[in-house]
């Protein structure tokens, strides 16, 4: 009787991880909606708003991990961006992993509707597009007090809400530190790391996370993680925006629809 769900699991966590690869958002911006709708949609057992998030923290997690590595082999990782944005982030996120505990599940659905409707409007602003410059010729210059409340603001807002955040950090980055798009991609899957291993301990430390559930999912996330990282080197950043700004704003009208109901 559990194979069907294990199955789906396993499916939803190989789209998540291949949108965390594609456009650097974590994957939990698609995850969380999928993990809470699709199962009962196909007759299978619902998941609980705190479980789907808790799954959602760990398959951020090594989504990113696995995302990180193969956009460093393309020289996409800024390491002093990541290091300065992610620092803060980690710590607040914390904070507010365990303060999530506490939150109605209500609020928490609320706050992920709200920052996703403001992660889609960022990515619709975005500047036109400029030649990138690479991360090793010096030439991308960001304010690092800037990155550093950006990131404790974001890193509470995700703890809450149990994911690493991936979904704002490109729109942050590119609006507000200047990044180029595919540099923005790349870092924010190496920040996400960071975030989300401070998501993940502090569901682990209040037990809220399912284990052999998550064990399923994040092994899917892995998989779509690597070919996402793939693709995203071949297409054109006007697709990565659209593709970003579209999942952005369809999980966010979801969310919204089913506060509603």
């Amino acid at each position: 009787m559990e194979i069907p769900l294990y199955a789906t699991l396993f499916a939803l966590g190989l789209l998540g991880g291949l949108l965390s690869g594609l456009v650097g958002i974590g994957g939990g911006i698609i995850m969380f909606p999928l993990l809470l709708y699709v199962p009962p949609a196909l007759g299978l057992a619902a998941l609980s708003v705190k479980a789907a998030a808790s799954i959602t923290a760990v398959q951020s997690l090594l989504g990113a991990v696995s995302g990180a590595v193969a956009h460093h082999r393309h020289r996409r990782v800024y390491f002093p961006l990541a290091r300065d944005f992610g620092g803060t982030m980690a710590l607040t996120s914390l904070i507010g992993s365990v303060a999530s505990s506490a939150i109605p599940e209500k609020i928490i659905l609320v706050l992920f509707a709200l920052l996703a409707l403001i992660a889609g409007m960022l990515m619709l602003l975005q500047r036109p597009e400029v030649p990138e410059p690479s991360v090793a010729d010096g030439s991308y210059q960001y304010s690092r007090v800037r990155a550093w409340g950006l990131g404790a603001v974001i890193g509470l807002c995700a703890g809450l809400i149990g994911q690493g955040g991936g979904f704002l950090f490109v729109p942050v980055m590119m609006a507000f530190l200047g990044a180029p798009l595919r540099i923005a991609i790349g870092t924010a899957l190496a920040v996400g790391v960071a975030s989300s291993a401070a998501v993940v301990l502090g569901r682990i430390g209040t037990a809220q996370i399912p284990w052999l559930l998550t064990a399923v999912t994040v092994s899917g996330g892995i998989i779509g993680a690597q070919i996402g990282s793939e693709l995203s080197q071949r297409l054109p950043r006007r697709t990565l925006r659209i593709i970003l700004a579209g999942a952005i704003f369809l999980t966010a009208m979801k969310m919204v629809w089913s506060l509603l109901l």
